[in-house]
């Protein structure tokens, strides 16, 4: 088995969605290459400060968000670890249950008019950290997330293969089965 000492996923998660969190901690297990850690809190709604802190803690140099209702295909860990050329790097997903186009590559200053960079992307952990990581107040912390890398000046780099499944529309325990 081989391990990313690059790479820790991270996860936060709230208690009713524990179906859709084991469903996409089994598609981990499946990962080519694994990363060395995954991390995960679950709250009973303060996801953002449990985010912040799990990045705090995490010992590798990338830190991935993956959501709980995230599913990772078998080679989403080594196509990105074989791609940390940049600060910001992800890959391309099919989305299911919303009509969101969001593979495309890097425009810079596109993020300023809405965000097609989904949250399942490797982040350097030293930038998170510079950048204060998510902020709470912000109703899409992940766009805002990555607004603030781009105006810090960090780098972004996409990779245009499909490692992921991107689900919308899941509440509680409830799964699209794909």
């Amino acid at each position: 088995m081989s391990v990313s000492n690059r790479i820790t996923l991270i996860t936060g998660s709230l208690p009713e969605r524990s179906a859709l969190l084991c469903e996409m901690i089994n598609s981990v297990s499946f990962q080519t290459v694994k990363p060395l850690q995954h991390l995960i809190a679950v709250d009973d709604g303060h996801v953002v400060p449990k985010l912040n802190k799990l990045i705090e803690v995490a010992s590798t140099e990338y830190v991935i968000q993956v959501d709980d209702d995230d599913l990772l295909y078998p080679n989403h860990v080594e196509v990105l670890s074989d791609n940390l050329i940049a600060d910001v790097v992800w890959t391309w997903c099919d989305v299911s249950g919303r009509n969101w186009d969001v593979n495309q590559g890097y425009q810079k200053g596109a993020l300023a008019h809405g965000n097609y960079i989904p949250s399942n992307c490797a982040i350097r952990r030293e930038a998170l950290l510079a950048i204060g990581g998510h902020v709470e107040a912000s109703r899409h912390h992940d766009h805002d997330l990555l607004q603030r890398l781009e105006s810090a000046g960090y780098s972004f780099h996409n990779v245009p293969i499909k490692t992921w499944n991107y689900r919308f529309g899941l509440s509680k325990n409830t799964s699209l089965n794909v």
